[in-house]
């Protein structure tokens, strides 16, 4: 298996968040179910408890992201699922280069959703790039 593949798994396990208040018991289950081994396992494991242990942090950075008149409830949450996992890339993992991380929500949101909403996730994703290289300067 990819790492792409592996980094498909985990959004799709983290879009499920939203969706079920027991999430933090029922992910480890989900991880199982998807069947990932060996490296790319330890890739979807880590990656998923670092998008939780960070979760105030990641969606505080993707809302001071948005436009004004913009709130994360308003977004698909397939779009939220996708720009979680970018920033938690983008922030918090050092083995992810920046642009990979970018260019591969970007493909995820290419797949999953549509054209407009790739390119909204790219300028999230590119805002948050664009004030960490800032800041690392």
């Amino acid at each position: 298996m990819k790492r792409s593949e592996a980094r498909e798994i985990v959004f799709k396990i983290i879009f499920q968040k939203d969706f079920h208040d027991d999430f933090e018991t029922i992910y480890p289950r989900l991880i199982e179910e998807s069947l990932v081994k060996g490296v790319q396992k330890e890739y979807v494991v880590q990656t998923l408890k670092g998008i939780l242990d960070n979760f105030d942090v990641i969606n505080g950075v993707i809302a001071s992201n948005l436009k004004q008149d913009w709130s994360m409830e308003r977004l698909p949450k397939i779009a939220v699922a996708l720009l979680r996992l970018g920033v938690y890339e983008l922030l918090f993992s050092d083995s992810i280069p920046d642009i990979t991380a970018i260019d591969e929500a970007v493909k995820l949101a290419f797949a999953y959703c549509d054209s407009k909403d790739a390119t909204f996730i790219n300028g999230v994703l590119h805002k948050v790039y664009e004030q960490k290289k800032g800041k690392s300067q």
